[in-house]
């Protein structure tokens, strides 16, 4: 959402990334515990070479979670990739739960980044994924009050979240009027546009 300028940038709060962080370390000990039970296997057949590399992908996957619990890195997405990857080919053959790694591992920056919500004089977009734009036709009221914003829709749908940051009353006000202003003036215009 960056590329664009918008009058005014609100970014929500986010409550997500500690269970996020909780589900991609719960997987990636199921992997290790995958890649160490074929390793064992492994050993008692002709495929060593096979099992070391089992053993070398939880190896590095055991490193990157103990990176993570010290703050060195952000993100599980590249052990993810690694492991989703490992899982297509044999010993496994595990398709399903690598394409499910590998989506985890694609997806995990965007399910982490605070999302925002961009208001200008065309109307109201949103980072999310897909990306939603809503003119100001499609509301009935914006408000930003005591750390909460409420979009209501005319279809009837409230939307209202935690903004991350304290805003300040004044800011607030000139936020609110910015919105009641846009509001108006499509409703004026299509009022003008039925007579």
């Amino acid at each position: 959402m960056a590329a664009k300028e918008y009058d005014y940038l609100v970014t929500l709060k986010k409550n997500m990334d500690k269970k996020i962080n909780l589900i991609s370390l719960i997987l990636l000990i199921i992997s290790i515990c995958i890649f160490l039970y074929t390793a064992v296997r492994l050993m008692d057949t002709n495929f060593h070479k096979h099992a070391v590399i089992c053993v070398v992908i939880a190896g590095f996957s055991v490193l990157w979670i103990i990176l993570k619990e010290m703050g060195k890195i952000s993100y599980y997405r590249l052990a993810f990739l690694i492991n989703g990857v490992a899982l297509f080919f044999p010993p496994f053959g595990l398709t399903w739960l690598g394409i499910l790694f590998v989506l985890i591992g694609l997806f995990e920056k965007q399910a982490k980044f605070p999302q925002e919500i961009g208001f200008d004089k065309e109307g109201i977009t949103t980072n999310s994924i897909p990306s939603r734009f809503y003119t100001w036709q499609d509301v009935t009221n914006v408000v930003l009050r005591g750390g909460l914003l409420t979009i209501d829709f005319k279809s009837n749908k409230l939307y209202q979240k935690e903004v991350q940051n304290k805003v300040t009353r004044a800011l607030e006000e000139e936020f609110n009027a910015f919105c009641l202003s846009q509001i108006r003036s499509t409703t004026e215009l299509k009022n003008e546009s039925d007579h």
